[in-house]
């Protein structure tokens, strides 16, 4: 994998030496292009050193209407595959403000398979392949972050919830202790009822015997009335 990474470095920054050259030598070539070329050919040519000269002003929106003018000209021939590359690198640039992966994989995508025989052919595919693995790695970073996210949610839902679950537990301690001491108090209460039905009971048979005693003095004193009277 590291072999196959490394390969295509060096294939991408051969085909950006390549791109270079191109831009130091297209003025050079374009008088020759007006004599040799078709007119068709020659205005597309044109506007191909246009976009080339506005990009590496960085003038983004200049070039991609160069570049596409251009390839409107070309006529599904060369340099609309060169049109092609460089859109798809204006697209793809990540200085340019209004930089469009989707639209630079397009490009090099059409490069790719409206010009198979294009010595521009391959540094697109790989120029695509980049982008594409670029998009996928967003696309799963992002997926990521809402994992993360949700996981963060879920997390707080049940940090809330232990919080919840544990003064409900305080809460729920606390009652037990009251009922506790309610317990309490009410076991005292009937001791005390206890005590006090003791205490009744023990009075009320004082005045049991009382009463006897004193039923059983009437009894003797009637005795000995009437032991006098006889």
């Amino acid at each position: 994998m590291a072999g196959n990474r490394t390969g295509v470095r060096k294939h991408i920054l051969y085909c950006v030496t390549l791109l270079i050259c191109l831009f130091i030598s297209g003025c050079g070539s374009l008088e020759v292009l007006r004599v040799e070329g078709t007119v068709s050919e020659q205005g597309a040519r044109e506007h191909l050193a246009g976009g080339q000269k506005a990009l590496a002003q960085h003038d983004y929106q200049a070039s991609l209407q160069e570049f596409e003018a251009a390839l409107s000209q070309s006529g599904n021939k060369p340099p609309g595959d060169e049109a092609l590359l460089f859109m798809g690198m204006v697209y793809g640039d990540p200085e340019n403000p209004k930089r469009d992966y989707r639209k630079s994989i397009a490009a090099f995508q059409r490069l790719a398979q409206g010009y198979p025989q294009s010595n521009w052919a391959e540094p697109a595919r790989i120029w695509m392949d980049s982008l594409e693995e670029r998009e996928r790695l967003k696309h799963t970073m992002l997926e990521t972050l809402q994992d993360n996210e949700r996981v963060e949610r879920l997390w707080n839902d049940a940090l809330q919830e232990n919080e919840r679950l544990k003064r409900l537990s305080n809460e729920t301690a606390q009652e037990n202790q009251k009922l506790k001491r309610l317990s309490n108090e009410t076991a005292q209460e009937n001791q005390k009822l206890k005590q006090l039905s003791n205490e009744t009971t023990q009075e009320n048979q004082k005045l049991k015997e009382m009463m006897e005693q004193s039923k059983a003095v009437d009894v003797e004193v009637e005795q000995k009335k009437k032991g006098q009277g006889e």
